[in-house]
């Protein structure tokens, strides 16, 4: 699965790795069957070919902290710190990466109609 990742996406998860948290990836390339069962389980909200898990190499990656908290605020803590640090960590590699739990990137993470706090993405710096 780490091999479907764009190498940037791979450069920035090695550092949270090794500089944040021990961590395991879930999920990177999606082909259509894979992408169109998650739309029908409504796991996302896109259909083949819309999400960034389905480019080639995949410039979204899916990610939850290792060992897994039992807790949901321990878990849902753990996903905001380590998803914080990937997006600090992608700002000194000249990237842009957005989290699942603020996609509008304005720092309220009350606001999303829809979260995927495992998830995160490579967009563009201008947009």
């Amino acid at each position: 699965m780490y091999d479907t990742l764009d190498p940037t996406l791979q450069r920035v998860m090695d550092r949270v790795l090794h500089e944040v948290a021990d961590i395991s990836l879930t999920s990177g390339h999606r082909g259509q069957a894979e992408q169109d069962a998650l739309f029908d389980k409504r796991v996302t909200k896109v259909r083949w070919p819309d999400s960034k898990h389905n480019t080639y190499p995949s410039v979204a990656v899916d990610f939850q902290p290792h060992p897994y908290p039992d807790y949901t605020p321990k878990l849902w803590g753990a996903l905001g710190y380590i998803a914080g640090r990937a997006i600090a960590i992608a700002k000194e590699e000249g990237i842009c990466l957005r989290w699942g739990g603020d996609w509008d990137r304005d720092g309220d993470t009350t606001d999303q109609s829809f979260d995927d706090l495992f998830h995160l993405e490579i967009y563009r710096c201008d947009t």
